[in-house]
């Protein structure tokens, strides 16, 4: 060990030894070395420590009468003890010393196989440990404490204390609380003989007078007793027949106020049940206007998005310009439902909806939809799967989906550099300590699960080669663990305790003025809803862990439904009817979203207001589907669709719920009022042309996709850096500087409209941060830029 006073120099323990000549000379040295200037070893100063003089310090040591202190080392061997025995033999005139397991100490000797036997050997002994044996029929209390120093001494010092030195005295006087107890006995029952023969019969009239009272006779007078405390007794007795009567007509009236007040509380209580239920009424009503009123202009912003998406007429520019509305509404859309589902939350009204569904897919889905992003930053997201992780399972996938996204889009919001690591194992953390250990300075962790190599490109193994051999039954459950770690700027110690609290955001998410406080929140609910728990660990500068462990139910692998690729709808297979669609809304501009996405396909479309002029055209032009509006004015979707369901012909007529709700359980009562399906507002315009598809058989026929194709390629192929940049002028840099440092989501796109059509990619990619709201990493690039 290196000295802290003398850099350099080392001074340390020996080993203990003995000494040949000298008889009974067992010690161990501490020596000191001296060098001069130019560092050459001049002497060694040397103190011996002679154990017999550490065992006279332990005689002197009161433990208890037959306690024992002794000090071993990690081999076994006996350095000093209390009792009379001698760490060494001598034989032959030469000095040994003895192992404790040897030692003719039956205390010292069992205690040291004791230990030996429950840890293997003394070196397992790490930390302090209190534990205690038998020996002899007698239970031995032991501690035993490692003793280091920076020197080199590493030694265990061992107490063993017998049960019953401290409880001699304890049981002696419990023998003597016993004797007395007796005795005490004994006297008391020979007083009270005397004294109840004494007053016994005085107390025989108190009776007779007491059983004349209890049948209602209350004009009884007891005869006066010699004896003090009885005569006592004779005049309160005396004075409380007079007073029994008051007293039970006092009684009397007493009951009948409490009955009163109990009458009264009763209606108090049941008129608390009505506020309180009508409290929940009107916060459930609230909900559903609160989602109905934002959800509905929200789907006409997107809905119109859509449409003009689907023309082919417009410039590049207007493109982009509709991507930023479409992606602003999503944006908006998304934290909409996050108040909205922390409404549910606090309403009591989420629920929890498992399906089956292959998690290898929806991990690559979570993956790729954070890969660019990540990219972008220049940091490394790595997604680590086990091999024993199932691949079919049933759980809520929504949900889990969205805790993954809060949490992997904090951690790349918070980390400047490095990574951001996303595990999972079969089972929890404490059932696989050790399945993924740590990368090694910070280098890529490939697994035969599948990661992401630098930069995001993925590595030879992926998720899509691994065979699904996982399935066992239906009924079988499982745990998984899902850990999102990142090596960002950590949080402090004292904001952990609030981390999960809802509009509560860490210092560092102030500072950023991003996010809402409700990501935290919301994915605490979403894990204990589905029967698991979330925590959080972290230290500032080094990185921030979130570990969350869920129960899982495997899946048939047969039983998920194959995902089918995404295709624009751009007209109708030849040789098929003349379809009638009847789209009800009392919103002009939500219908006009349904009938210009239909009309152009090819489907006879027309409109009404109101649930009354629904049945008029239903009943003159018997449409084949219905898009039907549940709240309207005049009369609603409800009671319009008992109607059209309660005639013959409406039972040929498919009726599907169009919805701005967001709580699941309107969904049943939507399919309880006989619609046939259900599909909520905002919609994607290729969920509305499936639910078609599936109910009336509609044909479709479908854009190519090639040129989209080669576009997301090249778009793709583009990474965002600051000598990407450099193809601009200086003062355009500083222009962008300034923009994205002033959130000026305009004058971005309008800089962005200025590079050259030669850098297509650049100028999509540099809207595509814009979009995202990502400012920040906008600022960061332009900086760089400038500063080449």
């Amino acid at each position: 060990m290196v000295c802290p006073n003398s850099k350099g120099r080392q001074t340390n323990w020996t080993r203990v030894y003995t000494t040949e000549g000298y008889e009974g000379y067992v010690a161990a040295s501490a020596n000191y070395p001296i060098y001069d200037k130019a560092r050459k070893l001049v002497a060694v100063i040397g103190v011996d420590l002679l154990l017999s003089d550490i065992s006279d310090f332990l005689r002197k040591i009161h433990i208890s009468p037959s306690g024992q202190v002794f000090i071993i080392e990690r081999d076994g061997l006996l350095i000093a003890n209390s009792g009379t025995e001698k760490p060494y033999k001598i034989a032959n005139k030469n000095t040994y010393r003895i192992s404790a397991a040897d030692s003719q100490n039956p205390k010292i000797r069992a205690t040291a196989k004791y230990l030996q036997q429950k840890f293997g050997s003394f070196k397992a002994i790490q930390n302090s440990q209190t534990l205690n044996f038998q020996l002899e029929g007698d239970r031995q209390f032991l501690h035993v404490q490692p003793w280091r120093d920076r020197y080199g001494l590493d030694w265990l010092v061992v107490v063993v204390v017998p049960e019953s030195d401290f409880m001699a005295q304890i049981n002696a006087n419990t023998r003597m609380t016993i004797l007395l107890c007796l005795l005490a006995l004994l006297v008391a029952t020979v007083l009270g003989i005397v004294t109840s023969r004494w007053i016994a019969q005085p107390i025989g009239r108190l009776s007779l007078a007491s059983e004349a009272i209890a049948t209602g006779d209350l004009n009884q007078e007891v005869k006066v007793s010699a004896v003090k405390e009885l005569k006592t007794l004779s005049h309160s007795f005396n004075r409380m027949a007079a007073q029994l009567k008051d007293s039970f007509e006092q009684l009397e009236n007493r009951v009948q106020q409490r009955t009163r007040e109990l009458n009264e509380a009763k209606v108090a209580a049941e008129t608390a049940k009505e506020t309180a239920e009508a409290a929940n009424k009107a916060k459930s009503e609230f909900l559903a206007n609160m989602s109905h009123e934002l959800r509905t202009p929200l789907n006409a912003i997107l809905g119109f998005a859509q449409l003009m998406q689907r023309n082919r007429t417009l410039t590049l520019e207007q493109q982009e310009n509709v991507s930023i509305i479409n992606r602003s509404g999503k944006h908006l859309l998304a934290l909409i439902d996050d108040v909205l589902d922390m409404s549910k939350i606090e309403a009591g009204r989420l629920t929890l909806h498992p399906q089956e569904f292959d998690l290898y897919l929806m991990l690559n889905a979570v993956e790729e939809m954070f890969q660019l992003k990540a990219d972008t930053l220049g940091l490394q997201l790595v997604f680590d799967r086990h091999l024993d992780v199932p691949r079919c399972i049933k759980s809520d996938e929504k949900k889990l989906r969205q805790i993954l996204i809060n949490l992997i889009s904090n951690a790349l919001k918070f980390t400047p550099a490095g990574s951001v690591t996303v595990r999972v194992i079969a089972g929890s953390r404490e059932q696989r300590p050790l399945a993924f250990p740590p990368c090694d300075g910070g280098k890529l962790c490939e697994r035969a699960a599948g990661s992401r190599g630098e930069s995001g490109r993925r590595g030879v193994i992926t998720n899509y080669q691994l065979p699904i051999t996982n399935y066992q039954s239906p009924n079988s459950h499982s745990l998984l663990t899902f850990t999102v770690q990142d090596t960002g700027v950590g949080i402090a110690a004292e904001e952990l305790g609030q981390l999960f609290q809802a509009f509560i955001q860490t210092e560092t998410g102030r500072k950023s003025q991003q996010g809402t406080g409700l990501g935290l929140a919301i994915s605490q609910k979403f894990v204990q809803l589905m029967g698991g728990e979330i925590s959080a660990s972290s230290q500032i500068g080094v990185g921030t862990q979130f570990e969350f462990t869920i129960p899982v139910q495997l899946a048939d692998p047969s039983s998920i439904p194959q995902e089918r690729p995404q295709r624009q709808v751009i007209g109708l297979v030849p040789g098929q009817p003349q379809y009638r669609i009847l789209v009800v809304d009392d919103r002009p501009e939500n219908r006009q979203i349904v009938i210009k996405l239909l009309t152009p396909i090819g489907f006879e479309v027309r409109e009404a207001e109101n649930g009354k002029d629904a049945i008029a055209v239903w009943s003159s032009w018997e449409p084949h589907l219905i898009w039907m509006d549940m709240r309207m004015p005049v009369m609603n979707g409800y009671e319009t669709t008992e109607y059209i369901k309660s005639h013959l012909k409406g039972q040929a007529t498919i009726i599907i719920a169009l919805t701005a709700s967001t709580l699941e359980e309107e969904k049943a009562v939507v399919l309880s009022a006989g619609c046939d399906d259900f599909m909520r507002k905002p919609f994607r315009a290729e969920e509305l042309f499936e639910k078609m598809a599936q109910h009336i058989g509609v044909r479709y026929t479908y854009k190519e996709e090639e040129e989209k194709q080669d576009v997301a390629i090249e778009v793709s192929s583009c990474v965002l850096n600051p000598s990407s940049l450099q193809i601009m002028p200086h003062h355009w840099l500083e222009h962008l500087q300034q923009a994205a440092a002033q959130l000026d989501g305009e004058t971005i796109a309008q800089l962005v409209a200025q590079i050259p059509e030669t850098h297509a990619p650049l100028a999509t990619a540099l809207l595509e941060q814009a979009n995202n709201f990502d400012f920040d990493d906008i600022l960061n690039l332009a900086q760089a830029a400038i500063g080449l």
